[in-house]
């Protein structure tokens, strides 16, 4: 073969890097288009607002409802619709000395209130600045860092929530301006003021914490408004919005106002339905001045709460889960049934949770004799403890089943006066990481749908190692009724009083 002369060798070389740039770039350009295409083909456009809509949004501290919502509250207020905001806590978390230390920093040393009554009017502040009134917002008065307490534990009257830290040391709502005066720190009572304003308001469009939220608070109030929308037969829409994700969401964690707020892709998996409402130059700039009316916020997190200043916000909606019925037990094993959910892996990334074995999904299913219950982790390690929460409504009431298994064995626990359990114990199957829990079909006579959770503690020191939020099941017809075609269970136990006193 000829020498290739070296002036063609060079053509040759120059011409390859020239092609091989101009296929980099291509790559790099539908790359690009097709990441765009499919971030935005994942969501829905948010319906719009119309003036008849009644819109309640449920904050578990003051700056959520600007984080999450201030766009929406701005727009529904443009199209003359009606807005309240329920905030369930006055973030009054900070002790006594951080709070000190902050108004000396901010050179405020003047102030004469308490955390709560600061962030209580940065609330007001920020909602002016979204057009929203004093008269719209409802603050609750339950006690930050709280409501997951009030929520599993502290539920009556007689057990009340005392935080030994922050700079909210009561058992009963200390501030003046709360909805109900000297509101007692009970789960009950929580769900009795949310019942009022519901019925009081009649919402059309709820908007409330994600499933996917890290913070226990919003993991609670998530849990509290599902749970008050079954009890008063809420038929509106519900959306939730999402803060707290991991260590590095919003996306980039700064202020970048021209870009679009996306989901974090590991909660693909919690098969909720996504949706986006664009917001305008104008809304998003009110937002901007809501979200900076937190000021003491902003001083300590600056950098998460501008990142939510962004030309959209983002909402999911999760379907009612349908009971499933399997052949038997042993179908379980292999494949989970359709009536389960999924959890966000590696949760102790975010540093809220103590590391060990990592919940992955959980659920119910029935078959002509039991109901099972299901989770699934990565590796079931023995001396911990696997906790399921049950609440069932049978359209008028609910009771609650809260379960421990440790170690291969179930136990009951009563945590309030509308506890109840079956005469029969419940057996534990263990097998391919998943826990099955059988119980007599009994048990459930007259549920129409249930709330359940399921959480991993280390008994030694109760620290939480993963958790999965409440997800709604829908009981089909025959599992509804019993033998007497009564709609109570048969059980041995409390059953739940009325809503007048406090529902269970």
């Amino acid at each position: 073969m000829a020498d290739i002369p070296e002036k063609s060798k060079f053509k040759l070389t120059k011409g390859f890097v020239i092609l091989t740039v101009f296929v980099v770039l291509f790559l790099v350009v539908m790359s690009y288009m097709y990441f765009i295409y499919a971030e935005e083909s994942q969501y829905t456009s948010l319906p719009e607002i119309n003036a008849s809509d009644r819109i309640l949004i449920f904050a578990p501290h003051p700056d959520d409802e600007s984080l999450g919502t201030g766009g929406i509250i701005k727009k529904a207020l443009e199209n003359n619709a009606s807005v309240k905001v329920v905030m369930m806590t006055n973030g009054d978390g900070m002790g006594m000395d951080q709070f000190s230390n902050y108004l000396e920093s901010t050179n405020n040393t003047n102030y004469n209130g308490s955390m709560g009554d600061l962030r209580h009017e940065e609330t007001i502040n920020a909602m002016n600045e979204l057009g929203l009134s004093q008269d719209n917002i409802i603050f609750l008065g339950y006690p930050d860092s709280g409501l997951k307490s009030l929520l599993e534990t502290n539920w009556d009257d007689d057990n009340l929530f005392k935080n030994s830290k922050g700079s909210n040391q009561h058992d009963h709502s200390p501030y003046n301006f709360s909805y109900e005066e000297n509101a007692p720190y009970s789960g009950s009572n929580v769900v009795k003021n949310i019942a009022q304003i519901m019925n009081d308001y009649q919402p059309t469009i709820i908007y409330y914490p994600d499933d996917g939220d890290d913070h226990p608070d919003h993991f609670a109030t998530s849990a509290f408004v599902r749970y008050t929308a079954l009890l008063t037969d809420y038929k509106g829409h519900s959306y939730t919005y999402l803060v707290h994700k991991g260590i590095s969401w919003p996306n980039p964690l700064s202020y970048q106002p021209g870009s679009q707020l996306t989901f974090p892709s590991e909660l693909s998996v919690l098969g909720a339905n996504w949706f986006n409402s664009p917001l305008s130059d104008e809304e998003e700039k009110a937002k901007e001045s809501a979200v900076k009316s937190h000021a003491s916020q902003v001083f300590i997190l600056r950098n998460l709460l501008l990142s939510f200043v962004r030309t959209d916000e983002i909402f999911a909606v999760y379907p009612i889960i349908q009971l499933q019925k399997v052949n038997d037990i042993n179908s379980i094993w292999t494949t989970l049934p359709s009536s389960s959910y999924n959890d966000v892996k590696n949760d102790a990334k975010t540093g809220m949770l103590q590391k060990g074995d990592d919940l992955t999904a959980a659920g119910v299913a029935y078959d002509d004799n039991n109901v099972y219950l299901f989770s699934r982790s990565n590796k079931i390690q023995e001396g911990l403890a696997y906790n399921f929460h049950l609440r069932l409504f049978n359209g008028t009431n609910f009771n609650r089943v809260d379960l421990i298994v440790k170690n291969g064995k179930a136990e009951y626990q009563s945590l309030a006066k509308n506890s109840i359990k079956s005469d029969k114990q419940p057996t534990v199957e263990i097998k391919n990481n998943v826990i099955v829990i059988s119980f007599p079909r009994e048990l459930f006579n007259g549920t129409r749908y249930m709330m359940m959770s399921t959480d991993l503690v280390n008994p030694q020191d109760n620290g939480l190692i993963d958790y999965l939020s409440y997800r709604v099941f829908k009981f089909p017809n025959n599992l509804t009724q019993t033998a007497d075609n009564q709609s109570e269970p048969i059980l041995s136990g409390t059953v739940a009083t009325v809503l007048e006193n406090h529902p269970g």
